[in-house]
């Protein structure tokens, strides 16, 4: 009987200590939302979730819901482009602190860059 209470006890330790492991924040840092606000909060990842992730499910054709917020890897490796929600859903992560923003500071100086080009062009 002895040697049950102590594996017993031994098991309850041990996951004990991967509860407490799985609560350590680890510096990762992602951008977190539910829903289709902007998505500017910031979360702190803890244990395993060493990813950032953006999930956007398309409920119809005018209406879908962003989510943002840290992943582990094994989450992430489901992290495929599907048809399992009513229309669709794209799913990606990234393992750069804060990189799971919608748009990339690359990106809005082209689009600020290309947008008096056109201006311009078409106006001309």
């Amino acid at each position: 009987m002895k040697p049950l209470v102590t594996l017993a006890l031994a098991c309850a330790l041990f996951s004990g200590v991967i509860a407490w492991i799985g609560s350590i924040k680890n510096g990762k840092k992602c951008f977190t939302c539910v829903g289709n606000d902007d998505c500017i909060g910031i979360q702190e990842c803890e244990g395993y979730e060493d990813r950032c992730l953006k999930s956007t499910v398309f409920f119809t054709a005018f209406y879908k819901v962003t989510t943002k917020g840290c992943a582990s890897k094994t989450e992430c490796s489901g992290a495929k482009n599907s048809g399992t929600a009513i229309i669709g859903r794209e799913m990606s992560c990234c393992e750069e602190n804060l990189c799971n923003n919608a748009l990339r500071i690359g990106q809005s100086v082209l689009f600020l860059l290309l947008v008096p080009l056109a201006s311009v062009i078409l106006f001309n």
